[in-house]
């Protein structure tokens, strides 16, 4: 369990903010409480090359697959993660080398498996897949609550920081929603970041570490730095307690580099 619950933290730590310009008619929804809300399927691969394999030769397999989703018309957005400041220690590394995070409607993630599992090339394309490394693969959701669309637009390579949370005991979905609508309302431009979305594990997801993930995207590290400073000198220690203490219980955030690897129609 504690493998997976790893698994799990690392695999939204990498996420998917990226998908804000690509499916931009989206991209003022809510978090999951709200209404009626707009969501984005998300794939998670959390990856360990094999024995004797390099990331040459996957990235090789990777540009393949991307070329097949094309012929097949079932492009998603393609990220990988690299983790920056995580919770690991001596005893609790990263039972993976990377995370990567396939991002789509729920109509094209059910074609493009579809497609995958019954074409000739797809299924091809599988088999070097699992030659090359050992994957776990897992399904969520994720709802954005606020972003700056140009930002987003113009970054390929980014710091998205997560934390996961889970609503503490006689708090609502209401309630929580808004606590989530009261903080945008407040800082309408952010705090020095680019956009935050709140995640929700799904299918495979016995062991992850909370109900629901806070994910904020910065430009660079001076953008984390900058949320810090907002944190520790100004008056975000006290959002930041009355949000633990008050609405969730959650881990704190980590952070990881994300890297944008394919855009559909781009």
């Amino acid at each position: 369990m504690d493998r997976m619950k790893t698994l799990w933290s690392v695999a939204a730590a990498t996420t998917v903010l990226a998908l804000v310009p690509v499916f931009a008619d989206h991209h003022e929804s809510a978090a999951a409480e709200a209404e009626a809300p707009k969501s984005f399927n998300v794939q998670a691969q959390l990856c360990t090359l094999k024995t004797g394999k390099t990331m040459a030769q996957y990235d090789k397999m990777v540009q393949g697959y991307f070329n097949w989703a094309k012929k097949h018309d079932v492009e998603v957005l393609f990220l990988r993660h690299t983790p920056l400041f995580t919770h690991a220690n001596a005893t609790t590394e990263p039972e993976h080398e990377f995370a990567e995070f396939l991002i789509s409607n729920y109509e094209t993630s059910g074609e493009a498996w579809d497609k995958w599992l019954s074409t000739e090339d797809g299924q091809k394309l599988n088999a070097t897949w699992q030659e090359l490394a050992s994957c776990h693969v897992k399904m969520g959701a994720l709802y954005m609550k606020w972003a700056d669309q140009a930002a987003l637009d113009a970054d390929d390579d980014r710091i998205v920081t997560w934390d996961w949370c889970t609503r503490r005991e006689g708090v609502s979905s209401d309630q929580l929603k808004a606590k989530h609508d009261s903080i945008v309302a407040a800082y309408p431009d952010g705090v020095a970041n680019i956009a935050w979305a709140v995640f929700i594990p799904q299918i495979g997801s016995a062991n992850a570490p909370g109900d629901f993930a806070n994910i904020v995207a910065y430009p660079d590290v001076k953008g984390l730095m900058a949320r810090q400073k907002w944190l520790n000198e100004d008056e975000g220690w006290r959002v930041m307690r009355d949000y633990y203490t008050s609405y969730a219980s959650c881990s704190g955030p980590s952070a990881s580099i994300e890297q944008v690897l394919n855009r559909p129609d781009q």
